[in-house]
């Protein structure tokens, strides 16, 4: 008699993330993850650093990645293993390497539960920029000796590129996926403000840290003086940026937003720019391009090795500056400018369909292992 396959009921999925939630990008992708998982399994539920940790009032701080307003937090054990107990999750996903991470490691194995690692940040390209010399090699040895422990442990690795997936599987991960990034709801649901293809206004979003040249921008607004530039985020970078737009009429800092004023920050821009030196991924390059604006990113961001994307990006070139890709842009026609933000946006809603299926497909696949 032929054996019926077993159905299992929807997964219950809990995430232990180091990363704050829509703070940064990996933050940022597994807040909006779980939103769009909510409706697909039976539990989904995210257990956040800075909420769960021990040492609130005086939060252990770390170099890494030369931003003091970013922090270690330890996790609060006992309450977390409690919550664990509650929901009995079927599967684990721990977002970043950290705290968090080797506790959801540890938890995997003694319940014997499947594990799902992000691996979305190369943490040697990180430390060969921030720390030099004899402390640099340490820390790159660290940080390897670090992921090595999670790849052996989890069932699947999760990457933004091919490139991120041959350094993970150098480091020992086992079975790797490259997938890609879902979309906030609002970001799709929210009604387009029609962009008219002039370019009046230039937005940057994100840290504002030495690896996304953020400085580059501000640069070009001394530069292009007919062109309003506004620079979004908090960071290691904020006074020097404050130095810079005291003479500069053109130069706008807005300081960190929400999610919500982010997104009337991308409504009112014509152009958004990322020229950052190491960008796994660039996730603020699919809002924008979700948004129907032009998203103009610099060679280094991990974003342009997905064809489909690619097609609706613009990029800064080798020989360019920031002002100068700009004024590239300028000379193009509106309704040139119209089609690339048109073909950017469809893009990225078939990404967002792509890769909640994706997803829902690991953790299918790593459930009945």
């Amino acid at each position: 008699m032929k054996e019926v396959a077993k159905v299992l009921p929807p997964a219950r999925v809990m995430i232990l993330s180091d990363a704050i939630p829509q703070r940064n990008g990996v933050g940022t992708y597994y807040h909006d993850l779980m939103e769009h998982l909510e409706g697909e399994l039976g539990h989904v539920e995210m257990i956040p650093a800075r909420a769960n940790c021990i040492f609130k009032k005086n939060k252990v701080s770390i170099p890494l990645p030369g931003d003091a307003s970013q922090n270690l937090y330890l996790p609060n054990v006992i309450p977390i293993l409690h919550q664990i107990k509650k929901e009995r999750p079927d599967v684990l996903i721990a977002p970043t390497l950290g705290p968090f991470a080797l506790l959801a490691r540890l938890v995997a194995r003694y319940r014997k539960l499947p594990l799902i690692f992000g691996y979305h940040t190369s943490l040697n390209k990180l430390a060969s920029l921030y720390w030099q010399g004899r402390f640099g090699r340490l820390s790159a040895w660290y940080l390897k000796r670090a992921s090595r422990v999670m790849f052996r442990q989890a069932d699947r690795v999760v990457v933004n590129t091919e490139e991120m997936k041959a350094e993970a599987l150098s480091l020992g991960a086992k079975q790797v996926e490259v997938m890609g990034t879902s979309i906030a709801r609002p970001i799709v649901t929210t009604p387009l403000k029609p962009f008219d293809g002039k370019i009046e206004t230039v937005l940057f979003a994100g840290r504002l840290a030495k690896e996304k040249r953020v400085m580059k921008v501000a640069e070009a607004a001394g530069d292009l003086p007919d062109t309003l530039f506004r620079i979004a985020g908090d960071g290691p970078l904020m006074n020097d940026l404050e130095k810079k737009a005291k003479g500069l009429h053109n130069l706008n800092l807005t300081g960190w937003l929400t999610r919500e004023d982010l997104l009337v920050e991308i409504d009112r821009a014509d152009v958004v720019v990322l020229p950052s030196e190491h960008e796994s991924f660039g996730s603020i390059a699919l809002e924008v391009m979700a948004r129907g604006r032009v998203m103009l990113v610099s060679k280094n961001c991990g974003i342009l090795h997905w064809p489909e994307l690619a097609k609706g990006l613009c990029v800064i070139q080798e020989d360019e500056s920031v002002a100068d890709a700009i004024r590239r842009l300028k000379a193009l026609s509106p309704e040139e400018l119209k089609v690339r933000a048109r073909t950017a946006q469809q893009a990225t809603l078939d990404m967002n369909t792509q890769t909640m299926q994706g997803w829902q497909n690991i953790i299918g696949e790593v459930r009945r292992k």
